[in-house]
């Protein structure tokens, strides 16, 4: 299992919370919102790149591409 991911996605998860505390407290709570919408899109990005891997490597092992 690669942990560089998880570590990527932990990081990502702290900075975004971070800043989502520090909008609220500032009173822009519709720029937190957009922080943690902006912040799951790029988790997800992160997520299909392993997912993709993962379908490539079925692919080769029962060549079905």
């Amino acid at each position: 299992m690669q942990i560089e991911i998880l570590i990527k996605i932990a990081g990502l998860g702290l900075l975004v919370s971070v800043i989502m505390t520090l909008l609220k407290q500032s009173g822009r709570e519709e720029l937190a919102a957009l922080v943690a919408v902006v912040g799951l899109a790029i988790g997800t990005l992160l997520v299909l790149e392993t997912v993709n891997s993962l379908m490539e490597t079925i692919r080769r092992v029962f060549s079905l591409y």
